[in-house]
């Protein structure tokens, strides 16, 4: 979904592939890494695969997070949104406001962009089907609810003009021109408004997608690593991080720090003014039916061809 960050090792050392990395170390017995970084869909899966430990309740706040975002074995520190933006020249800057308007093709004509992938576009789809957020996954667990997705993007696929591969051709998409809309990130987006682009995007509705710390299976240090994350994610730490990307803090107190100023807290996705609308993505849904999603959606591209 995003560029992978490196493996943490207790030694410093950086490797281009964390969860290979990690699955090498842990199925040869020789685990040198305590700490791992990793999306939390690899979280997830590693989680799934047994390569990783339990993250340690007792000594990290599950309660630090937004319900349903501490999971098993990852632990959430920063926060990334699937938002939608729109092209000022197009509609100025009272634009769509909902994925509902995102759909809406009366009120908003012109030309769409959507990622390649079944993952935060399904679950777009069912929100601007009336779908509540709260729902979203339990409708998705159903064969009736998955091709329900499936059949509202195919209804808009005549409007969609590029089916984008990377977030760098979805910030030039919209610094271009190319679009009137598009569903991509919040930290591409900004970029493309900050090199000048005629855009806004909104966090309303917005699909969000972390970052997490781990713990390897057989890791040699796992308590104190254990401590480490609670470091690493207090919330002095992670609003410190917002000074270098645009990235959400997971920690909802780093928003109470001070340390944020009130410009930058508007542009992260899980800020407090963003927070009530946002769903947070369930890895775990992903990892047992991406398959079978993903299947699903690129037959439905196929047949648009």
């Amino acid at each position: 979904m995003k560029v992978r960050r490196p493996l943490l090792t207790a030694g410093l050392v950086t490797l281009r592939s964390p969860l290979a990395a990690l699955k090498l170390q842990v199925q040869s017995g020789s685990v040198t890494s305590d700490i791992v970084h990793l999306g939390s869909g690899e979280g997830a899966s590693a989680g799934k695969d047994g390569l990783l430990t339990p993250i340690d309740y007792a000594v990290i706040n599950a309660k630090s997070v937004p319900d349903g975002a501490a999971a098993k074995y990852c632990f959430p520190f920063d926060s990334y949104g699937t938002v939608l933006a729109w092209n000022t020249a197009t509609y100025g800057a009272n634009g769509p406001k909902s994925w509902a308007d995102f759909w809406d093709v009366k009120k908003y004509p012109g030309k769409r962009a959507m990622r390649a992938n079944a993952q935060a576009q399904l679950e777009i789809a069912l929100l601007a089907d009336g779908v509540a957020k709260g729902d979203v996954y339990k409708v998705l667990s159903t064969p009736e609810g998955l091709k329900r997705a499936i059949d509202k993007i195919a209804q808009l696929r005549p409007s969609v003009s590029v089916w984008w591969t990377s977030g760098a051709q979805s910030t030039q998409l919209l610094k271009d021109g190319e679009v009137d809309m598009i569903i991509s990130w919040n930290g591409r987006m900004q970029n493309a408004v900050d090199d000048g682009a005629k855009a806004q995007y909104t966090f309303n509705q917005a699909v969000i997608g972390t970052d997490c710390f781990a713990v390897p299976k057989g890791a040699p240090h796992a308590g104190e690593a254990m401590k480490m994350i609670s470091l690493m994610t207090a919330p002095e730490a992670e609003a410190a991080l917002t000074k270098f990307i645009m990235y959400g803090p997971m920690n909802k107190h780093a928003y109470e720090s001070g340390l944020i100023p009130p410009e930058r807290m508007a542009k992260l996705a899980t800020a407090p003014a963003n927070a009530e609308s946002l769903l947070i993505t369930d890895d775990a849904w992903w990892v047992e039916h991406d398959k079978e999603a993903q299947v699903a959606f690129d037959e439905m591209m196929q047949q648009g061809q």
